[in-house]
């Protein structure tokens, strides 16, 4: 299972709708198809900002159940980059602790990072274009995200 950690303006970015590419992540996460890892100070600052931006009660109360899925990790210093905003470390330090493959992320500082210590910073859109190839032949996960987004 690919293990990975979102970044916030990723989980805001899932008030765009169905078919936006933070919801179609966080559908994977709850269905058990891929792992959310998320640090202590991760954690609060998506509370934070889920609080302060988002009126949808439908999305807030998914983001919630999203966070209990997460699963906590033991944040690992990663300052052997230089990121221009300091905030953004907590981040890689996260996915770096919790051995996650991807960072997914809209943030420009991040994704110039590029690769550290083997977890790729990736846009969500890069992400759903990575899943959509690596998944299993019998298009499973396209089969179950249209699924759920057609109600059939």
């Amino acid at each position: 299972m690919v293990r990975l950690v979102l970044d916030t303006n990723v989980l805001i970015n899932a008030d765009r709708g169905e078919g936006s590419y933070g919801k179609r992540i966080l559908d994977l996460v709850r269905q058990g198809q891929a792992q959310a890892l998320i640090s202590r100070a991760v954690r609060q600052e998506n509370k934070l900002i889920i609080n302060r931006l988002l009126r949808d009660k439908k999305l807030r109360a998914e983001l919630e159940h999203y966070l209990t899925l997460a699963q906590e990790v033991e944040p690992r210093h990663s300052r052997g980059v230089m990121l221009e905003d300091e905030e953004d470390y907590k981040l890689l330090d996260a996915a770096v602790g919790g051995g996650a493959q991807l960072l997914i992320t809209d943030d420009r500082h991040l994704l110039e990072v590029g690769e550290y210590e083997g977890v790729r910073v990736v846009t969500p859109a890069q992400f759903w274009q990575w899943w959509q190839k690596h998944q299993d032949d019998s298009g499973h996960t396209w089969a179950t995200w249209t699924k759920n987004i057609l109600g059939r």
